[in-house]
């Protein structure tokens, strides 16, 4: 009978199937917050901090290779100037300042090379390393005055700046650059080439032996070509010379022509940087040069030469001599006939006749002395025509007896 079966209470089937639906909901809303917590803790969680960038350069520094006089060193983001030690390690921004009389040598990691001269101040703007190419890069400014520079015979990047004019120079360049108070440049290369850009925007590409100018206001002159370096002859280099009266003696310094020069600049100094020379003729007309009444002791020179502009060219290679006293003589000197200076080419003949046994020199070099005292030599000779020869002959006894002569050409 089918109207007798008992049905479930509606209400009690509603309460079950609310409950199935809470359930689900529940779960739901748990994973939810599962979620929402996971992302919480990724966005506002502590984290590992990120790993530093790879370094793009390594601070390398430079060091000074020689001091001579008053050099001072101002540590960038500092006031104060300290005096220059070999165990100063030049860094970023640092100045260096040299004196009147006063020149440095300093070294940079990568082997390039400055010569500041006295009364100057730079400053180190670079000395670098990429960690992953190994390439180095140097930079420096020359606010004021003068420095010499050789840059690294390995592939880097080497700027030098003024206020007026910044100089890219290839590896193994070398060069001289100074700068006016005016700010005023002239940039010379002398081995070597440079990429020059001005304040004004000019670009100039520099050559072997060849400068430019450039003016305060940033505008860049022709480019000129230099002379080239002339090559120094007499005494030879390291020679040892003694004088019996020192005070009065006169000692000859002899180089070649330089084609197209119309004159020379000879430096003569104790010391091979120059800083305070005894000698500095500018525009010195012949190729020879009589220097008087030194003192015993060591002295270098050089010599550069100049053209009709008044550009100056780079200097010779320093050569260096000994002056000694030599003892009094205790005889007499000894004949001495100087018959004959003649060039032909490169070739000197040199003839004549002093004492048997005597020592015998031109310009300081030995001559061979016959057993009959003549002499009859074939010498190379880098000099020209118009030179002037200087013949020594020194007895067993000291007796000492010179001769000079002009070199004559002949056919």
């Amino acid at each position: 009978m089918a109207s007798d079966e008992k049905q479930p209470p509606r209400g009690s089937g509603d309460r079950i199937e609310w409950f199935t639906v809470s359930y689900r909901t529940l779960a739901l809303a748990g994973g939810a917050l599962v979620v929402a917590g996971a992302l919480g803790w990724l966005v506002f969680g502590p984290k590992e901090p990120p790993p530093p960038p790879p370094a793009t350069s390594v601070e390398l520094g430079a060091r000074f290779a020689s001091i001579d006089g008053s050099v001072h060193v101002k540590r960038a983001g500092t006031l104060e100037w300290r005096a220059a030690t070999p165990a100063v390690v030049l860094r970023q921004n640092d100045l260096v300042r040299t004196g009147s009389g006063a020149t440095a040598e300093i070294l940079f990691a990568d082997g390039m090379q400055i010569s500041v001269r006295p009364d100057t101040l730079i400053t180190i703007v670079e000395s670098s390393q990429n960690p992953v190419s190994r390439q180095q890069r140097t930079a420096l400014a020359v606010q004021s005055g003068e420095a010499n520079f050789q840059t690294a015979a390995r592939a880097g990047n080497t700027t030098i700046s003024t206020p007026t004019l910044r100089t890219t120079a290839s590896r193994d360049t070398a060069g001289n650059i100074q700068v006016a108070e005016s700010g005023e440049t002239g940039l010379r290369i002398f081995k070597g080439q440079g990429e020059a850009e001005t304040r004004s925007g000019q670009k100039v590409r520099l050559v072997a032996n060849q400068g430019v100018t450039v003016d305060p206001a940033g505008t860049a002159g022709p480019t000129v070509d230099l002379p080239t370096v002339p090559l120094l002859t007499a005494p030879p280099n390291r020679a040892d010379i003694a004088y019996e009266d020192l005070p009065g003696s006169v000692t000859l310094l002899v180089w070649n022509a330089v084609p197209g020069a119309t004159g020379y600049r000879v430096m003569v100094d104790y010391s091979p940087t120059f800083a305070r020379p005894l000698y500095d003729r500018q525009d010195h007309r012949p190729t020879q040069l009589e220097v008087r009444g030194l003192d015993a002791g060591s002295y270098y020179w050089k010599v550069a030469a100049l053209d009709g502009r008044g550009s100056e060219g780079s200097f010779s290679d320093a050569w260096r001599f000994t002056l000694a006293a030599a003892p009094t003589s205790t005889g007499p000197p000894p004949p001495l006939v100087f018959e004959a200076a003649e060039l032909k080419g490169n070739v000197l003949h040199v003839s004549g006749r002093t004492e048997p046994g005597a020592t015998l020199t031109l310009n300081g070099e030995r001559l061979d002395v016959q057993t009959d005292g003549t002499f009859n030599e074939f010498l190379t000779f880098t000099g020209n025509a118009g030179a002037t020869v200087v013949l020594r002959a020194t007895t067993r006894k000291g007796g000492t007896v010179e001769d000079r002569r002009r070199v004559t050409a002949t056919n």
